[in-house]
């Protein structure tokens, strides 16, 4: 029996020779970590596998890197990584990783390609409260779009916790996302600015 490769390929699986040869033949394309045959659809589940390497285990994916995986950005961001309040890290082990902790709900994380990631809602509440580059607007807007939130579900995934920090910036910031988004081709424009 064939052994089937994996979604996303890297020097696990192939050399990393061939895997840069194949790309320069145009028959593998980079992303993230890894490569993925050209001619595939790419969705957040090979965006997550591609990221694998780099999310330890029993970590949940977040901020801008979620929002990639999501699909809002064409460009990867710097990984970082969370733990559930409950997950019961060392500090020592969080400071070498520079993992914080967060209060999250299971129905809050989503399993994807070998790795877990905050939901659309929770990543776009996060960035709303908490991201401060200049891009935030448009990128939370690309995320308004991209996943299709109305405003019941991003009021309630802001409502969710009522005691949050930066809960008035996130509502300022979601506001300013939704005016964006609700232009004309929006979709197009904003994946091509953030």
């Amino acid at each position: 029996m064939t052994r089937r490769l994996p979604l996303v390929l890297d020097d696990r699986f192939l050399p990393a020779a061939e895997l840069r040869a194949a790309a320069l033949d145009g028959e593998l394309g980079a992303l993230g970590d890894g490569y993925v045959v050209t001619d595939s659809p790419t969705t957040a589940v090979e965006r997550a596998a591609s990221l694998q390497r780099q999310v330890p285990a029993r970590t949940i994916l977040i901020d801008r890197a979620a929002a990639w995986v999501w699909g809002w950005t064409t460009e990867p961001a710097p990984v970082r990584v969370c733990v559930a309040s409950s997950a019961r890290v060392g500090s020592s082990a969080r400071r070498a990783g520079r993992i914080r902790e967060a209060a999250i709900e299971a129905d809050e994380i989503h399993a994807l390609g070998g790795i877990s990631v905050t939901s659309p809602e929770r990543t776009l509440i996060d960035l709303a409260r908490f991201d401060e580059r200049d891009d935030i607007v448009c990128l939370l807007a690309a995320g308004l779009v991209v996943a299709g939130m109305t405003d019941d579900v991003v009021r309630a995934a802001l409502d969710r916790r009522p005691a949050s920090a930066g809960r008035r910036r996130a509502r300022e910031r979601l506001l300013a996302a939704r005016e964006l988004a609700a232009r004309p081709s929006a979709e197009t424009t904003l994946l091509s600015r953030c």
